[in-house]
């Protein structure tokens, strides 16, 4: 069982699975100072390459992931992990929690290098609505699990955990998350910020798995909950999933006023709901938008949401261990 079986063995493997995503996460290990940032730096400093429009998405996005991913790993191991008592998918998620916090660091070396003002960019989601919104979004569905009387021996607290996978794998990692990917991935078709986007390629690989993992995860719980599947709890899934898409347009209009080179609010509009009918269908549930180009295809050598298992086929970035990587 996922969930309330008290066992701390780990062979044989009760989802041979989760141990194989586990193995697929150990195969790569980067840290975010083993990537030049000076490029970067210059271009950040110049006055001619980026405008005021494009300085203020790049620090909003920075600001959402800074402080987004360090409430991932909060749910991660408050919540995700107390209740998960299967060993080899906390394995996976030990691993993930620590994947987690190299991404913040990443974030705060990028944020540092490019001199940027670290109390206004790793605060700001408490003062900017749209940040805020987001943020306190997700946030209550870890609060509904930490609540001294939480239990998933009680029908009511199983169908909030699967909300909590939902909220987290579903709506955050593998939709707000990827929304973000793409604002910040598009400085680098322009050969603009190519350190900061290297970074960002590793970041999203990471990310990949942990939604190829995550979905798994609610599929199996899933299966092994089936009374709490009801049509009412489907819904309320497609309903929060339709609300991260009203939260990521909200997002956009505030941090894309204007358009700019390559970007548009219509092109992310299409975008933010071609991932969220692909995240709908990959846990079994209807589609709302019936999106099924992506207007970036750019993004799918990065991401390749539609084929999220050939994900080491198709990188550009690849994976290995960490005493093999090649930075040319």
């Amino acid at each position: 069982m996922l969930i309330n079986e008290a066992t701390t063995q780990l062979m044989p493997f009760s989802y041979p699975w989760a141990w194989e995503e586990f193995k697929n996460l150990c195969k790569n290990h980067w840290l975010p100072q083993e990537i030049s940032m000076a490029t970067d730096i210059a271009q950040w400093k110049s006055n001619q390459l980026l405008n005021e429009d494009e300085r203020n998405l790049i620090k909003k996005i920075l600001s959402f992931f800074a402080n987004t991913d360090v409430l991932v790993g909060d749910n991660l191991v408050l919540a995700i992990y107390a209740q998960i008592t299967n060993p080899e998918c906390r394995q996976y998620l030990t691993a993930q929690a620590f994947q987690e916090g190299v991404h913040s660091w990443s974030y705060a070396h990028i944020v540092e290098s490019l001199s940027m003002d670290q109390k206004d960019v790793f605060s700001e989601f408490k003062r900017v609505g749209t940040i805020k919104n987001k943020h306190d979004f997700q946030t209550q569905f870890l609060q509904g699990i930490l609540n001294k009387e939480f239990s998933t021996k009680t029908d009511e607290g199983r169908a909030l955990f699967l909300k909590n996978l939902c909220a987290y794998y579903i709506g955050m990692e593998g939709m707000q998350f990827y929304s973000a990917f793409v604002l910040l991935l598009n400085f680098k078709r322009r050969n603009l910020l190519v350190g900061t986007a290297e970074q960002l390629e590793y970041i999203v690989r990471d990310e990949s798995l942990h939604c190829r993992f995550g979905t798994k995860l609610i599929n199996q719980y899933i299966i092994e909950n089936q009374d709490i599947w009801t049509e009412e709890a489907k819904q309320e899934v497609r309903q929060n999933i339709m609300h991260v898409v009203e939260l990521e347009d909200a997002f956009v209009e505030d941090a894309l006023p204007n358009e700019i080179t390559g970007l548009s609010r219509a092109q992310f509009s299409k975008y933010i709901r071609y991932i969220a009918d692909r995240r709908l269908e990959s846990i079994g549930l209807e589609v709302l938008f019936h999106q099924n180009e992506s207007p970036f295809p750019w993004m799918n050598e990065i991401m390749d949401l539609p084929k999220e298992k050939n994900f080491f086929e198709t990188r550009v970035t690849e994976y290995q261990t960490g005493f093999g990587l090649d930075w040319s």
